[in-house]
Parts: structure tokens; C-alpha cells; sequence
């Protein structure tokens, strides 16, 4: 497979990712300005993919200048970056962040921040809160897809993050990968985490449980009380966990807001946003957190379905009928799965 052997291969994936960049900097010469004229929603589209070029185009440019300077300059770069889609996003998306009230104390010093992975750019959001926010400099366990963009490519391997790769004997070795990211967090730093392993949506959730479900697997019970999270993984979360400096936080970070865009005509009906974008933490010190093997797999339960039900209050009630439809068929998927208490 193509993509398969780009990943593995440093400079064919360069090669391909910046003629894909330049492939997409022409199309976006042709067509973007017709798009504005198609209606204001495809020009408010269209005003965040020249945004979007423009940030990539100089990043590169950047990252070409920066090719001997250290992590700060690199954060630097990526705080810059990502501050400006930030407000491309909030001025042709209407995207808007309800911080919470009252809002839990941000930790200081080394911090592991386990996220609910949902919705468009959830992500960026967060790396960019990080840095914004707390000053925190992000070290994030992400796929490795996302090296096919050569900005993301080049940046963050000149950073500490844990990309995952497709291949099975790739992810055996993730979470020793992750324990050497966490094994030397600073005061400034901070490990990102997504546990679910993947972006929630409706349809995944159900076939999550159908297959737990044919295998009557332990898990079934916990992913079925889940509604607005997949269960969460352990072994990277507890490797980090143990090899994570005295004095670390973990933080457990629960969004919605964006969580319902689960497709490309999800996002299409969403914009403009109608609803802010809110959050909520809490943390637990890395001392407090059980060490026999069950007793942290029912702690970590217990942090999850907290975020499941913290997003069952507060997830935003649709507004229109097409938000309304996909409330519906949000709805008929959990019924389908088998899950009695949705």
C-alpha cells in the first residue's frame, strides 16, 4: 500500500507531501475565488483553506531558517501557527471557547493530559490551549498520518511526540516509546494523550460494542454505559504514568461543543458554529494513582465515565433540523448497538 510505504520512508513521504502541498495551492489559485461567489458558506470555507495554505507555506519557509535552532524557537513557531487558524476559525467559523466557571486551577509544573478525542480540530484546539493558556510546551502522541503534511512533519520531529504508525509490531512499541517522552518531563512540559486511540463517533462506538459483544468480552458492560466516549486504552496512559517525574499531574480533560461533526456534510451544516466550544479538567497527582494493575484499570474507568457523564450534561442540545437529524440518527446508532441505557 502507497500511504503504508510513504510513512515508513522519510524523504518519499517529503517528496510526496510537498507535491500534494503544491497540488493544493494551485487547485486553491482556481478555486477558491469561485467559491466565494457559490454562497457565504463556501466563502467561509474557502477563507480558512487560504488561511490554512498561508500558515503551511510559511511554517515551511520558517522551519527552512530554524533548521539549527532549539525546541523553544520550534514551539515558538507552532504557538504562532496555530494562533492564527485559531482566529481564522473564529472569524469565518464563528468558533467560540466558553471557558468554564469556575474554572478548575490549571497544574503547574510536568503534566500528562489525557483528552476525549471528538470533533474537528479538537486536537489543535487543545496543543494550542497548551501553549496559550498554561505556557505548557505539548508532547503529543498522535498518528502518523498526519506526517504526510510537511509542516506537521518536519516541526514536530524536531520536538518530542510519539507518532503512531499503522503497522502492528509499530504500536507494540508505543508505549515504550511514550515512557521515554514522559520519563523526561519538565517543569514547562506537558504529555498529550488521546486513550480512545481514535475519533469518537456514533457509528464506531456501535461497532466497537458488536464486536466486544461477539468476542462477550469483559469490556462490553463499560463501553456500553459509555455514551460519548470509546473506552479508553491503558497501556500508553500507564506507561507514561510510570515513568513520569516526581511532582507530575495528570489531567483528564473532557470538551464538547464540536463532537456531533462527524463527517465532511456534519461540518458543512455546522457553519457557521451556533454553539461555543466548553471544557472541563481535573487532575489527580501521579502518587495518588493506584499501582496494582486492577485497581488502576477501575480508576481509569472511573475517569472516564466522569468525562461521559460530565458531556451528557452539558453536550449542547441541537438547534436547527438538520442538527436535529443527526441527534436522531446519533440516537437510532446507540439503540441499534444494543445499549439500554441510551
Amino acid at each position: 500500500m502507497i500511504i503504508r510505504f510513504l510513512l515508513r520512508h522519510t524523504l518519499p513521504r517529503r517528496i510526496a507531501g510537498f507535491a500534494l502541498f503544491a497540488l493544493c495551492v494551485l487547485l486553491a489559485a482556481l478555486l477558491l475565488p469561485v467559491a466565494t461567489l457559490v454562497s457565504r458558506r463556501a466563502g467561509r470555507f474557502a477563507a480558512f483553506a487560504r488561511s490554512y495554505l498561508a500558515v503551511e507555506a510559511t511554517g515551511l519557509w520558517q522551519l527552512a531558517r530554524l533548521r539549527r535552532a532549539g525546541p523553544e524557537a520550534h514551539y515558538e513557531l507552532l504557538h504562532r501557527s496555530l494562533g492564527r487558524l485559531y482566529r481564522t476559525a473564529c472569524r469565518h467559523f464563528d468558533l467560540q471557547i466558553a471557558p468554564p466557571s469556575p474554572a478548575p486551577l490549571l497544574p503547574r509544573g510536568p503534566m500528562i493530559l489525557a483528552a476525549r478525542h471528538a470533533g474537528p480540530g479538537d486536537s489543535f484546539l487543545l496543543v494550542y490551549g497548551l501553549l496559550a493558556v498554561s505556557g505548557h510546551h505539548p508532547r503529543v502522541v498522535l498518528s502518523r498520518l498526519l506526517t504526510m503534511d510537511p509542516f506537521i512533519d518536519i516541526l514536530l520531529r524536531r520536538t518530542p511526540n510519539c507518532f503512531v504508525g499503522l503497522e502492528p509490531d509499530q504500536r507494540r512499541r508505543v508505549p515504550d516509546r511514550i515512557a521515554t517522552i514522559a520519563g523526561t518531563l519538565g517543569p514547562d512540559d506537558a504529555l498529550v494523550i488521546f486513550p480512545e486511540g481514535c475519533k469518537f463517533t456514533t457509528a464506531r462506538r456501535s461497532r466497537l460494542i458488536e464486536r466486544l459483544r461477539a468476542r462477550r468480552a469483559k469490556l462490553l458492560p463499560t463501553a456500553r454505559k459509555l455514551e460519548h466516549v470509546l473506552p479508553p486504552h491503558s497501556s500508553g496512559l500507564f506507561a507514561a504514568i510510570d515513568a513520569a517525574p516526581a511532582g507530575t499531574q495528570v489531567a483528564f480533560l473532557a470538551h464538547t461543543g464540536l463532537d456531533w461533526i462527524e463527517s465532511v456534510r456534519d461540518a458543512w451544516v455546522a457553519v457557521p458554529l451556533t454553539t461555543p466550544v466548553e471544557a472541563t479538567w481535573w487532575t489527580v497527582p501521579v502518587e495518588a494513582i493506584p499501582a496494582e494493575e486492577a485497581q488502576r484499570e477501575q480508576w481509569l474507568r472511573e475517569q472516564w465515565l466522569r468525562m461521559d457523564a460530565w458531556i451528557e450534561r452539558n453536550a449542547p442540545a441541537p438547534e436547527d433540523a438538520d442538527a436535529g437529524s443527526l441527534s436522531t440518527n446519533r440516537q437510532q446508532a446507540i439503540t441499534a448497538s444494543g445499549d439500554s441505557t441510551a
